[in-house]
């Protein structure tokens, strides 16, 4: 049954797993945030000494239409659903068009008594790595020949992010060293030996943890500066500097709460 809520996990349609769901209502959830804070001077306020974005949850409810002579078909289907949840991956809803979530693990609330043919289900999907909604395709910027310079990137989303860095040699030569930052994140490369025709790829599995390849090894140990990446939404300028030119891509998810 085609319904107008739908969830999505890697493709796969929920409601077309069997035509007996029902979608009741998806929950998108608001990222749970871990916020510490100390007692200012003075006998009044307090100073907030650090945050964390921790985990998100997306709930959604169920229904199954059938009737309460049909308990083994019954179980079947919510057997059906547990196994479409537990799979994880990336999850859309049909409502946010445009946006996307990395679920990392499922929680199953008990069937119960499955004879109450009224009654609905409820999974709870959640995202620990990167705990946001995320954009399904980057804003990106593109410079065709730089070895030293800036360019802008508009960064979508209401949250902090992290930009992906994309460098191609083309100058012919290897590329021992590479810079970039932006606001007052800087990552410094040194060493990383990037030959003539090869990518260096700063960027972010779905995990959220930053790597760094140059063609198809690793440089991440080449590293100094910056955890990461950070930027804000709105227009943000990143700077590079390199050995030699080579074109630049720089791409940027936006992540939502």
């Amino acid at each position: 049954m085609i319904l107008s809520k739908r969830a999505a996990l890697n493709g796969v349609q929920l409601d077309e797993l069997h035509e007996a769901i029902v979608i009741q209502r998806i929950d998108p959830g608001t990222p749970v945030m871990n916020r510490a804070a100390t007692n200012m001077m003075g006998g009044a306020g307090q100073r907030i000494t650090g945050e964390h974005w921790e985990t998100l949850d997306i709930t959604i409810e169920y229904g199954i239409n059938l009737p309460n002579t049909e308990m083994i078909l019954r179980r079947q289907v919510f057997d059906t659903v547990t196994a479409w949840a537990m799979g994880g991956g990336w999850l859309t809803v049909n409502w946010i068009p445009d946006r996307r979530v990395w679920i990392d693990r499922a929680e199953i609330a008990s069937s119960g008594d499955m004879w109450d043919w009224t009654d609905n289900y409820t999974i709870t999907l959640r995202a620990y790595c990167v705990p946001f909604w995320q954009s399904e395709n980057p804003t990106t910027a593109a410079v065709a020949q730089i070895a030293s310079g800036q360019t802008a990137i508009e960064v979508g989303g209401n949250v902090q992010t992290v930009l992906d860095i994309e460098f191609e040699n083309r100058s012919g030569m290897s590329i021992n060293n590479f810079r970039v930052s932006v606001g007052n994140n800087e990552i410094v490369l040194t060493g990383i030996a990037l030959g003539a025709t090869e990518t260096l790829r700063i960027s972010h599995g779905t995990d959220g943890l930053l790597r760094i390849t140059a063609g198809d090894r690793s440089v991440y140990d080449k590293r100094t500066g910056a955890d990461d990446l950070y930027v804000m939404p709105g227009s943000n300028v990143v700077t590079v500097r390199a050995d030699r030119a080579g074109a630049l891509t720089v791409l940027s998810y936006g992540r939502y709460i």
